[in-house]
Formats: C-alpha cells, structure tokens, sequence
C-alpha cells in the first residue's frame, strides 16, 4: 500500500515538473517570438531611414549624418535579436548535401554533435560578451562616431543574443539525446529535433 502510494507521488512529481518546463518552453518560445517582431520592426525603421537619408541628401542636399551609423548598430541587433527565433524554426543556413543521405539515426546524432559544438561556442561568446560589456559599462567608454553613443548600448545584444541561443541550442540537444535514448526516429520527431523544441499536434 505505501508502495503504490510512493508511486502515485512520484508520477505526481514528475508530472508537475514536466508541466513546469512545458510553461517555461512557451515562455521562452513567446520570447524569441516578440524578439523577431522587434528585430523585423527595426529592419523597417532603418529602411525607411535609409531611404530618408538618400532623398534628403540628393534632393535638397541636407545628408542625416546619424544613418549609416544607426544602420551599422541595427544591422547588428538585427542578426542578435533573431538567431534563437531562427533556429527554432530551422531555419539557419546549412549544407545539408551530405546530411539529408543520412538515416534518421545518424541525423540524431550529427545534430546532437554539431549542437554540442555549437552551444560551447556560444557559451564562450556569452560569457566574453557579458564580460566586455560590463568592462565598457565601468569604464564609461563612448564611440568616436557621430552619435558618440555608450558603447555598451551597442555590444549588449551580442551576450544577451548568443544566451539565447545558447538557451536553444541546449533544448536541441536535450531533444536529440531524448531520441537517441529512446531509440525512436519517425521523420517528424527528427525533424522536431532538428530545430530543438515540440511540435504541437
């Protein structure tokens, strides 16, 4: 009888813990959702401004100076701000002549060796570009542009960009390592895997 009950306590447990990394999963799926909206909402604004900039200069010769610095730093948002949302839809270039004449398996694996890879790299880019970031934040150093903008404003995204794909990139590989666990490779779970989170049905 205490047997069964600690069971029934244990399933409880591992439901509720599940039913949390689930919540925290669409969480962290609606952040890099909101994050592309903004990354595309930039885009737009320095195409217009771009665009601004060329009438004002040709047309009556009053150039923006602040454009193609702006543009600079946008461009550079831009990429940060919509890495994680990229990968999690799979949709990062890749050269997949080789890949795709793999069986199931062997995708599971490559991918789960690539994103291990992947996720060291980016955990080393985090933790300079946090470090950097900081140490131009102490220090108060300004760009000798036009704008003379902090540079931290400017280097910011790239720490807090490659966490998040730093975040992805270890949902990937949980995912690929629970199917190479299980031994279980339909087409549509490895194709889930590929991009490191579950497909609702």
């Amino acid at each position: 009888m205490r047997g069964s009950k600690f069971c029934l306590q244990m399933d409880k447990e591992t439901d509720e813990k599940e039913s949390l990394l689930t919540k925290a999963g669409k969480a962290f799926d609606r952040l890099l959702d909101f994050f592309a909206v903004l990354a595309g909402i930039v885009a737009a604004f320095i195409t217009v401004a771009v665009c601004a900039g060329i009438v004002t200069r040709f047309m009556f010769n009053r150039p923006m100076a602040w454009v193609i610095e702006i543009s600079e730093y946008s461009l550079l948002y831009i990429a940060f701000l919509s890495a994680a949302w990229v990968m999690k839809n799979n949709k990062h270039v890749s050269l997949d002549l080789v890949y795709n004449s793999f069986s199931p398996k062997n995708k599971v694996i490559s991918d789960l060796f690539t994103s291990i890879l992947g996720g060291l790299v980016f955990l080393i880019v985090t933790y300079f570009g946090f470090k950097v970031t900081r140490n131009q934040y102490i220090t108060k150093y300004f760009t000798p542009t036009f704008l003379e903008a902090p540079k931290f404003i400017v280097t910011l995204i790239i720490p807090v960009g490659s966490f998040l794909l730093l975040i992805q990139i270890i949902r990937k590989i949980c995912r690929n390592f629970n199917l190479l666990m299980k031994g279980d490779f339909p087409q549509s779970k490895v194709k889930e895997a590929e991009a490191g989170f579950q497909v609702e049905p």
